[in-house]
C-alpha cells in the first residue's frame, strides 16, 4: 500500500506545477477513492500529455530550426547520449506514461470497475497508448513499463511496445466514451489512432487492410469533414476537422505558436499597412521555418499562407515564421489526430493505383489540382507523393521526423528518398538538390533516425544497455 500511497502523492506534486483548474486527490488508499478522485487523476494524466510540445518532431526534421532552444535536438545535427534535451525529453515521456500507469492500475484493483471508471481507464490507456508510440517512434527499442515502479527495468523490443500501443487502443476502440468534445478521448480517435498505428507501425504489426478499412469507416460516417477553409482549422477554430487535440489553457507551456512567430510584424505592418502580415502576431522567432520546407508547397496550396510567412523589411530584414499556431499566451491546442490524416491513411494503405483517389480528394480540398496516374503520379513515385502531402498538411503537427524514419526503412528507394532532404555534404554543390534543408543532418546509415538513450539513465540503470547504434 505504501507504493501506491507514495505515488499518488507524486503525480500530485507533478500536477500542481502545472496549469489545472484541479488537482488529483494526494496520499489516499485504493480503497478511499471516489469517484471524482479518478476523474482528477484522469485530468492529471491529459495534463502531462499536453505537456509534450510535438513540433520538436518537425525541429529534429526538415521543417523547423531551432538552435537557441533545442540545440542538440535541433536538426538532428548533434544528438548524443549525454544531451539535456535527450534526457528532459525521455524523462518526460515517461513520467506521463508513469502518471497514466498509476490511474490504470488503480482501477485494475478494484476488481469489478464500475461503467465510469471503464471509460476513465480507456481513456487514460489510449492517452498512454500515444505516448509509448512516441517513444518506440525516437528510441526503438525502450523499457515497457505497465505498473508503477522503480525498479531497474531492461528495453523492450520496439515490436513489443507497439503491440502494447495496439492492446491499448483496441481497448479505446471498445471502452472509451462517445465523442462529444475533441479535447477528449473518444471511441473514434482511438479508432483513428489506431489506423495510424496499423498503418506506420514496424513489420510484426503492420496490417495495412484493417488501417484502410478502419480510416474508411471514419470517412464515410461523415461525423468529420475537411474544413473549405484550411485557415479555419488553426484562426477560426471553427472546422470540424480535429478527432483529437490536447487543449492548452491561458499561460499553460504546451503550445509553442509565440516562439514560432517573426519578430518583425509589427515592423512590417508599420512600413506596410496593418493586417499587411497576414496570419499571426508578433512573435519570438526562436523556432523556424526551414527554407526548404517553405518551399515544399505547391504553387495554389490554400494551406501556405494560414501555415507558414515570409516577411521583409524595406532594410532587407526577413523571416521565414509558422503561423499555425497565432495564440500569445500559448492557448493554442496541439492537434493529435485530424480527417485529414485518415483520407492519407486510406491512400497510402491502398498503394497505387486505388490510393490516388483519396489522396486527390484531399489536395482538391486544398485547393491543388488532381494528380493524373501514369503520368503526374506512378507506381514508382506514389510513396515520394504521400509523403510531399502528409509534410506540407500535418506541417508543425509532429509528424516528419517518424515519416522520415519509416521512409528511410522502407527499402533502398526510401532511404534514397530520405538522405536527398539532408544539408549539403561536403564537396555538394550549392544548388544540386533544391530540396535539401538548410542545416538537418542524417548519416548514411540512418542511424541518427533514433535518439539515444540518455546516458544519466543509463548512469542508473545498466541494463538499459546496450546503446543504439551510432552513439
Amino acid at each position: 500500500m505504501k507504493k501506491k500511497q507514495i505515488f499518488i502523492t507524486l503525480t500530485s506534486l507533478v500536477l500542481t506545477a502545472c496549469n489545472l483548474d484541479y488537482y488529483p486527490t494526494t496520499a489516499v488508499s485504493d480503497s478511499s477513492l471516489t469517484e471524482s478522485d479518478y476523474t482528477n487523476l484522469l485530468t492529471g494524466v491529459y495534463d502531462g500529455a499536453q505537456s509534450i510540445k510535438i513540433n520538436i518532431d518537425d525541429i529534429a526534421a526538415d521543417n523547423l530550426t531551432s538552435p537557441g532552444w533545442w540545440p542538440d535536438i535541433d536538426n538532428n545535427g548533434q544528438t548524443a547520449s549525454t544531451s539535456s534535451d535527450i534526457n528532459s525529453l525521455w524523462n518526460s515521456h515517461y513520467k506521463y506514461v508513469q502518471l497514466a500507469n498509476n490511474l490504470i492500475n488503480l482501477i485494475e484493483r478494484t476488481g469489478s470497475p464500475s461503467p465510469s471508471q471503464i471509460q476513465i481507464e480507456a481513456q487514460a490507456r489510449v492517452i498512454r497508448a500515444w505516448l509509448y508510440a512516441r517513444i518506440a517512434q525516437h528510441w526503438g527499442d525502450a523499457p515497457l513499463l505497465l505498473e508503477v515502479t522503480d525498479g531497474l527495468v531492461g528495453r523492450n523490443p520496439e515490436v513489443e511496445i507497439w503491440k502494447q500501443v495496439i492492446n491499448d487502443l483496441e481497448f479505446g476502440v471498445q471502452n472509451a466514451p462517445d465523442f462529444s468534445d475533441k479535447g477528449y478521448v473518444s471511441k473514434v480517435a482511438a479508432k483513428a489512432l489506431l489506423a495510424r498505428t496499423l498503418l506506420t507501425g514496424p513489420s510484426g504489426v503492420q496490417d495495412k487492410t484493417r488501417a484502410q478499412q478502419l480510416a474508411e469507416e471514419i470517412i464515410t460516417s461523415g461525423q468529420f469533414q475537411l474544413a473549405p477553409d484550411f485557415a479555419d482549422i488553426w484562426h477560426a477554430k471553427s472546422s470540424n476537422e480535429i478527432i483529437l487535440q490536447w487543449t492548452n489553457l491561458n499561460g499553460d507551456s504546451g503550445s509553442d505558436g509565440w516562439f514560432m512567430r517573426s519578430d518583425i510584424v509589427n515592423l512590417y505592418e508599420a512600413e506596410n499597412g496593418a493586417g499587411s502580415a497576414g496570419y499571426g502576431e508578433q512573435g519570438r522567432y526562436e523556432n523556424i521555418v526551414d527554407q526548404a520546407a517553405f518551399n515544399a508547397f505547391e504553387e495554389g496550396d490554400l494551406r501556405k499562407a494560414p501555415t507558414v510567412r515570409h516577411l521583409k523589411l524595406a532594410g532587407g530584414a526577413e523571416t521565414w515564421d509558422c503561423v499555425k499556431y497565432p495564440s500569445y499566451n500559448a492557448a493554442d491546442p496541439w492537434p493529435v489526430v485530424r480527417i485529414a490524416e485518415l483520407y492519407l491513411i486510406s491512400a497510402e494503405a491502398q498503394g497505387y493505383p486505388a490510393g490516388v483517389e483519396r489522396l486527390n480528394q484531399l489536395r482538391q480540398m486544398r485547393g491543388l489540382k488532381a494528380l493524373v496516374t501514369g503520368t503526374d503520379i506512378t507506381a514508382d513515385n506514389f510513396i515520394d507523393r504521400i509523403m510531399a502531402e502528409r509534410r506540407v498538411e500535418f506541417y508543425a503537427e509532429g509528424f516528419r521526423w517518424y515519416d522520415l524514419r519509416r521512409w528511410f526503412n522502407s527499402g533502398e528507394a526510401g532511404k534514397k528518398a530520405v538522405l536527398a532532404f539532408r544539408k549539403y555534404q561536403p564537396g555538394e554543390a550549392a544548388g544540386s538538390r533544391p530540396q535539401a534543408s538548410e542545416t538537418m543532418q542524417i548519416d548514411d546509415d540512418g542511424h541518427n533516425l533514433l535518439w539515444p538513450v540518455p546516458q544519466t539513465a543509463i548512469d542508473n540503470d545498466p541494463n538499459l544497455l546496450p546503446q543504439n547504434p551510432g552513439y
